[in-house]
């Protein structure tokens, strides 16, 4: 499955703020500097995780970004469709609604979309944030969101990553 930057921009400022130790508004800038994101894309990016439910704004000197509801009721379904919109099955191209292939194509790809956003709604940003236990060589005192890689280009929109990638 692959995503586009957007939606890796959500989820990362949702992470960031799901692990955020403050129980103030985080800003933008904050966000964007601790994520390596262009700031005025973000705010695109936070604007819609607003309009969607996920996330909360407050404004003037001490305002920024706070999520509406905790880590472990966010799933990746709701940052993403609050993104790109609702998972859709439906093929571009027309064909005969009699026609058997075409019917058979819809149906398998109906199925499969139920079962990505079955999948994507069982996965809560709280599983995406924990950090696996600590061993004697490492000393993990905090979960880390890391920032977004070098090699994923420096176009903004229309740019697409594998998930697994990013969310590893």
């Amino acid at each position: 499955m692959k995503l586009s930057r957007t939606v890796a921009y959500a989820l990362q400022a949702t992470m960031q703020l799901a692990v955020s130790e403050s129980d103030a508004p985080v800003p933008c800038s904050q966000i964007a500097a601790k994520g390596e994101m262009p700031e005025r894309f973000l705010l695109q990016v936070l604007r819609s995780l607003v309009n969607h439910g996920v996330l909360r704004s407050t404004r003037g000197v001490d305002g920024g970004y706070m999520l509406i509801r905790t880590p472990d009721e966010i799933s990746l379904l709701d940052v993403i469709e609050a993104i790109e919109g609702p998972l859709d099955s439906k093929l571009p191209i027309t064909a005969s609604p009699d026609d058997p292939t075409h019917q058979n194509l819809q149906q398998a790809l109906k199925d499969v979309t139920a079962t990505a956003r079955t999948q994507l709604e069982s996965i809560k940003i709280a599983h995406l944030i924990q950090v696996p236990e600590a061993t004697e060589e490492s000393n993990l005192s905090s979960p880390v969101v890391p920032p977004m890689s070098e090699d994923m280009g420096s176009e903004t929109n229309g740019m697409e990553h594998k998930v697994a990638g990013q969310l590893r």
